[in-house]
């Protein structure tokens, strides 16, 4: 059964945390035999090409291996596993996970030990004996100075005494049996007796272990249960006197006691399967009593819209069942109440948007007289033909029970939406307003259905071909960063355009590091149409919404024209980038592309801080990105925050018409120049092959590091040398009051880390590119200081002092660790000689 067990706790346990080192270990598939487990590490090499696969396999088998170790010597370090070894820090951090196993340390090293227990902190006397004594000692009203007299050994029987024990079990005695006047009083004030002694039973260790211990074991039949749990018990307890372990004829008896008290109190059933809380079913029954009249009133912020897009998604997220592969949303409409609300339960590794793909969906009738739940498909993105086909073969090649319908007879109503969801359903479980099923059936029928729906997943799995006509989105397919680059540069040249490799290099690694990068330049460098063929040449167009220019206004002084506004009816009125985030919200494996045309025609810093501000607040929750809201709930009637896969590029120019930049704003992007112009290169036209767009998932994109802890564990050398770096060049800008702080230093240890990763550039290469779009970019001014900081950067990158010919500098520039951002420091000596004013700009 433990074997049982350890299959169970992967299956929900999707994440452990290596106990030394505090590296990330991520469990992405469970089967029959083993698991797959992944790694930073093995992700990194994986996308390197050294690697075939991202993970690493480990069988129950060696699972099991590793726990005969474990057990033989109750405490054990890494030593301790022999046979298991090349994976002993994976299974101390899994077992360390179990609930009845601690972190220790047994000879300087870090160790995994079993809890420990005595018989006496298991409860001997049924609950209804342990409550009878509780209520004499309340009538008697004795005090904790003469309740050991009374109640002694001597005094009383042996039931009396069990129940005594028992009562310290709850926290209502002390270990000397004296009363805990604080807890007896919280007892007389109660209203419901069964639920405060739920309440003290899952504050008790022993106890609260063995129900944490049910989750995992609901399908086994009641002996089972108890010879499981009763052999977990004579693992963990000793005798009262410590000194041997419990027999098996104690620890079944007193394992059926403590099972009875979890009923007794209404924690369990007849069958020792937890009782759920009384909490989805009346949640959709307050969407049938109350959306019809809902909708005749305004749909912005209305607390339904809460409870179908928050309260219920959170309620069934806490289900043992659904795990961290799971998105889980619902809709009461789009700007306007819908006439079919629903809630979808999607399996990531198949669809993230209800537009496609197949998933479990919750669907109320127009009229909310019936509730479906159903397994059915995306209609917007999946053609007729090919949604019967896949319905026919779910319904053929899962077997379910016989509560589940195999057939569309389900009545959602007459609207166009009603039938369209209809047509879209394989399968389903109907329930009716008025003879509504009670929590756990309607937690056990959605167990059962994600249950087929994982069934029928596993079965495409097996069959890659028929799994490509099945799933409509690309599977997510991990490509080196080097093989990303070549092919976004091949299809640019491909399109007639003409940009040096580098160029597109370093916009890829700007855009990897952080999702906000600035494009500047005179007008005509193709800064709009770099960006436009690197979004096409990855899968994002105008046409499917990934790829969005919005040109900015003169006018913008707030954030109302970029993200929406309240009009003076009370709702909400998206403004562009709101409409992007929200697609990309729906369909979080893809790569949006916002483009902010001239975005300095306005003052950044007005218009696009609320922005800047939340992209800051990313950080990594499980495995995902999230951030606080970008609006409120109550503003647009939904949570809206900062996707990780919406990348914004603003193209700027620098002239009379527009706005300087803030440090504020320059401290969050990488500002790459396109400058450079080569009219006479026409080579590039000769070479034009065709370029086919290759789809690419926002893994390709997203960021892996978020804080400079992330990527000092892998690269530390990089941290360290591009710190030394900001170092000596953070004394030269203290003087102007220009020097950087951590934000800069994380960034462009990220970018480095990236170039590293990829072997794209020279690591002076890189580093050059980072002062040249992070540091540089601060400097301006007419005074002497200015002067003396151009001046010192020039010293620090070229080991030489300024040449008085400053037009004469070629061979200074091929002695320079940094050529570009020496030749940028020259270029602005310049203008400050000249006009007595310098900065970072061309104007």
């Amino acid at each position: 059964m433990i074997r049982q067990l350890l299959r169970r706790f992967a299956e929900k346990t999707k994440e452990v945390t290596t106990l030394s080192t505090q590296k990330p270990n991520w469990i992405t598939k469970v089967d029959e035999t083993g698991l797959h487990v992944e790694t930073q590490s093995s992700r990194e090499k994986y996308s390197r090409g050294e690697k075939s696969r991202p993970y690493y396999y480990i069988s129950f088998d060696f699972l099991m291996d590793a726990w005969e170790e474990f057990i033989s010597v109750r405490n054990a370090s890494k030593d301790d596993f022999i046979r298991t070894q090349g994976r002993s820090s994976f299974i101390m951090a899994f077992f360390h996970e179990l609930p009845f196993v601690e972190k220790s340390e047994k000879d300087n090293k870090t160790s995994i030990r079993l809890k420990e227990f005595t018989t006496d902190q298991l409860p001997e006397a049924s609950l209804e004996q342990t409550i009878t004594l509780l209520k004499e000692i309340l009538i008697e009203d004795l005090n904790p100075k003469n309740i050991s007299n009374k109640y002694n050994e001597d005094s009383i029987k042996r039931l009396k005494l069990r129940a005594r024990q028992g009562l310290k079990i709850l926290g209502m005695l002390d270990e000397n049996y004296g009363v805990m006047t604080e807890v007896i009083d919280k007892y007389k004030e109660t209203k419901d007796e069964s639920d405060f002694i739920a309440t003290q039973i899952k504050q008790h260790p022993y106890l609260s272990l063995i129900y944490d211990l049910l989750v995992f074991i609901p399908d086994l039949d009641k002996s089972d249960k108890l010879s499981f749990l009763s052999d977990i018990g004579r693992l963990l307890v000793r005798n009262s006197m410590g000194q041997n372990q419990m027999v098996e004829s104690v620890a079944e008896y007193r394992t059926r006691n403590i099972l009875n008290w979890f009923k007794e109190c209404g924690m369990v059933d007849e069958e020792w399967n937890i009782v759920a809380e009384e909490k989805l079913s009346p949640q959709l029954l307050k969407v049938m009593n109350e959306f019809l009249e809902a909708r005749q009133g305004p749909f912005s912020s209305h607390p339904l819209g809460r409870l179908l897009r928050h309260e219920i998604p959170s309620t069934i997220k806490d289900f043992p069942f659904i795990n961290e592969n799971y998105e889980v949303t619902g809709s009461i409409g789009k700007g306007n109440w819908t006439t079919v609300p629903w809630i979808a339960i999607m399996n990531r590794q198949i669809t993230v948007s209800t537009q496609r793909g197949y998933y479990i969906v919750y669907l109320f009738s127009d009229d909310m007289k019936r509730l479906y739940l159903t397994f059915a498909q995306g209609v917007t993105e999946t053609a007729k033909d090919e949604m019967i086909r896949i319905n026919e073969e779910i319904r053929t090649s899962i077997e379910m029970n016989p509560r589940v319908h195999k057939d569309n007879n389900l009545d959602l109503g007459e609207t166009k939406k009603a039938r369209d969801y209809t047509e879209s359903v394989a399968a389903y479980i109907s329930y009716h307003i008025e003879s509504f099923p009670s929590e756990q059936q309607l937690i056990k029928d959605l167990e059962d259905m994600v249950k087929y729906y994982e069934e029928y997943i596993s079965l495409k799995t097996y069959s890659p071909k028929e799994r490509e006509s099945v799933v409509i989105e690309d599977e997510p397919k991990l490509r080196t960063i080097n093989e990303i680059i070549n092919h976004i540069d091949a299809y640019i040249t491909s399109k007639g355009f003409y940009y040096e490799k580098e160029e597109v290099q370093n916009l890829y690694l700007s855009l990897r590091t952080k999702p906000f990068v600035i494009l500047s330049g005179i007008s005509g460098t193709g800064k709009t149409m770099v960006v436009k063929w690197l979004a096409e040449s990855v899968g994002a167009t105008k046409d499917n919404g990934q790829f969005t220019l919005i040109p900015v206004r003169p006018d913008w002084n707030d954030g109302s024209d970029l993200l929406g506004y309240v009009d003076i009816k009370g709702d909400f009125i998206e403004g562009p980038l709101t409409n992007v985030i929200k697609k990309a919200q729906e369909n979080s494996d893809k790569p949006y592309f916002v483009l902010l045309d001239e975005m300095n025609l306005a003052r950044v810093e007005y218009y696009f801080s609320d922005v800047l501000s939340v992209m800051e607040s990313r950080e990594l929750v499980g495995n995902n990105l999230s951030t606080l809201p970008l609006i409120k709930e109550e503003v647009a009637g939904e949570l809206i925050g900062f996707p990780p896969n919406v990348y914004i590029i603003g193209t700027v120019n620098m002239d009379e018409t527009t706005h300087p930049f803030s440090k504020k704003v320059l401290d969050r992007a990488n500002t790459i120049e396109f400058n450079d112009v080569n009219l006479e290169n026409l080579a590039f036209l000769n070479n034009q092959s065709h370029v086919d767009p290759v789809h690419l998932h926002n893994h390709s994109f997203v960021s892996s590091y978020i804080h400079l802890k992330d990527v000092y564990r892998l690269h530390a050398d990089v941290v360290e040398h591009a710190t030394a770096e900001l170092v000596k060049i953070n004394n030269i800008l203290k003087p102007l009051g220009a020097h950087v702080g951590y934000r800069v230093r994380d960034e462009i240890s990220f970018y480095l880390a990236y170039n590293k990763q990829g072997n794209v550039m020279t690591e002076n290469q890189a580093m050059d590119r980072c002062i040249l779009q992070k540091i540089l970019p601060r400097i301006s001014g007419s005074d002497s200081r200015v002067e003396r900081v151009l001046i010192g950067l020039y010293k620090l990158f070229t080991n030489k002092e300024v040449p008085l010919d400053l037009d004469n500098i070629e061979d200074e520039l091929k002695l320079s660790k940094y050529p570009r951002s020496t030749n940028k420091v020259i270029e602005m000596l310049r203008r400050l000689n000249d006009d007595g004013f310098t900065s970072f700009w061309i104007s």
